[in-house]
């Protein structure tokens, strides 16, 4: 009887104590939970906004498997935000398509209404005005950042302050970035600001945007006495790309500005006690994607990882006051990890022996097809391709060789607009020995692709700071800048 009481008397003590500690795990998560949560007392003051453009799970996933291979390891190494405390899951399709384009999804991002495909800040019927994200946080005193790597007039950057029924409308949306009156944008350059392509043409961008106190530079730092002068500051980079943009990775060299040098101008352009709002893209990672060519994509993901760990130093320095959204506008090319070629295998690390972007090594190519008098063989082109890849010309399989076989066939009959039309759906804009020799490289990689379009698949979602936890699960493009807008305490209708 003794040793019955006994054993219920330590029971209800192991009980207690157990509840207990249950409930002091529950308060400290929820004392962890509410120092990140957007109530009343703690709203994000500092807001960064990342989209890749064209960067789905699998452009991440390669990336991090790349690091991991040239590290001699196995899995994947982690990129600045595949950390972040907050994953989720984007839908992405338009208000007329499911599978959208740039503008119709920028516009989801930026005001968190659906539109048509190629409208910019406009509704689907192009008939009322959406208002973004950095607009209303623009009207409520925050000052304003837009940063591309990529033209500043290009659909994904166009869509946070243009309203147009076109994206490729350049010079209009040009002069939309002047009305705006935001603080600060960056990128390539722009694409037509005289108005050369326009039908009604409104005069230069840089004429008007100085009669509206903006300061155009392509040098850093910008003084005291500039920023202190000027309402507005748009900077360039010195050495645009082709379509003034900046350099691919893969192609850039040391002195190039990069998407983290850009933000951290942003940042010193931007700071100040009121607080910020900006948004960087990772323009090119798409165009890397749109060409099938993974080593550029991997570089172009880098680049804005890159661009995000300044963020990340950032907000470890203003933790309880800092937001870091990083998010796509759709996936492109339709990338996977594995393919039919190589079955189960992978080989990252052969991605290192490509030295340029497949726009270099296109050059390359038709620079080999003129010293062989426009008709190479198939062995000489087989030995130009192992050389500029390092690639063993014996490494490769029957259905590698046959593919190299059958492109260098289409470029050398390429003497009527129907052999030209069917080798540009079949191998894009460029020389099909060029895109060729890249699509086999990915496959010795272990890696595919389904088109040289946009697809249809959901984008990852990663946050980090105050409000993060609205960012969790299956959502839709249009509840990300709904949430940022009640994490910053700003009215997005």
């Amino acid at each position: 009887m003794l040793i019955t009481y006994c054993f219920l008397i330590l029971y209800s003590m192991l009980k207690t104590i157990r509840f207990s500690l249950i409930i002091a795990i529950i308060l400290s998560g929820s004392l962890f939970y509410s120092c990140h949560r957007a109530d009343d007392g703690n709203k994000a003051k500092y807001v960064f906004y990342f989209i890749g453009d064209g960067m789905g799970l699998q452009q991440i996933n390669t990336t991090q498997a790349y690091l991991a291979a040239i590290s001699d390891t196995y899995g994947n190494k982690d990129l600045s935000f595949t950390s972040f405390p907050v994953t989720g899951f984007a839908t992405t399709y338009a208000a007329n398509r499911y599978i959208t384009g740039s503008a119709a999804a920028g516009t989801a991002l930026a005001t968190g209404s659906k539109t048509s495909i190629n409208t910019l800040g406009l509704n689907a019927e192009r008939t009322d005005t959406l208002f973004s994200i950095a607009y209303h946080a623009h009207k409520a005193g925050f000052k304003v950042g837009i940063a591309t790597s990529v033209s500043i007039d290009h659909a994904t950057p166009a869509a946070f302050y243009a309203h147009q029924p076109d994206r490729n409308m350049y010079h209009e949306v040009a002069h939309d970035m002047v009305k705006s009156g935001f603080r600060f944008f960056a990128g390539g350059g722009f694409l037509d600001p005289e108005g050369e392509k326009s039908k009604n043409p409104l005069g230069n961008v840089f004429e008007k945007g100085l009669a509206e106190n903006f300061y155009f530079t392509q040098t850093f730092p910008i003084p005291d006495s500039i920023l202190n002068a000027y309402s507005s500051i748009v900077y360039s980079v010195p050495e645009p790309d082709a379509s003034s943009t900046l350099k691919c990775r893969i192609d850039a060299d040391s002195a190039d500005v990069t998407l983290a040098d850009i933000t951290s101008l942003a940042i010193d352009v931007l700071m100040n006690p009121k607080g910020f709002f900006l948004m960087v893209e990772g323009g090119k990672i798409d165009w890397a994607c749109h060409n099938n060519d993974a080593a550029t994509t991997v570089g172009e993901v880098i680049s804005l990882s890159d661009a995000i760990a300044i963020a990340v130093d950032f907000y470890n320095k203003h933790p309880n006051e800092t937001l870091i959204v990083v998010t796509a506008d759709h996936e492109t090319g339709g990338m996977t990890i594995g393919n039919g070629s190589m079955k189960y295998e992978t080989n990252f690390t052969i991605l290192a022996n490509q030295k340029q972007s497949i726009d270099g090594f296109n050059k390359k190519v038709l620079e080999f097809k003129t010293k062989h008098k426009s008709n190479p063989t198939f062995n000489s082109y087989l030995q130009f391709v192992s050389d500029e890849l390092n690639i063993d010309p014996k490494a490769y399989n029957e259905m590698q060789l046959s593919y190299l076989q059958k492109a260098h066939l289409a470029s050398l009959k390429q003497n009527n607009p129907r052999d030209k039309e069917a080798n540009r759906k079949e191998y894009g804009s460029f020389d099909p020995m060029a895109t060729a020799a890249i699509r086999v490289l990915n496959q010795r990689a272990g890696l595919g692709w389904t088109t040289m379009s946009h697809t249809g698949a959901q984008v990852p979602v990663y946050a980090i700071g105050v409000g993060q936890e609205m960012f969790s699960g299956n959502i839709d493009n249009t509840d990300i800048p709904k949430g940022i807008s009640r994490a910053m305490g700003v009215d997005l209708p």
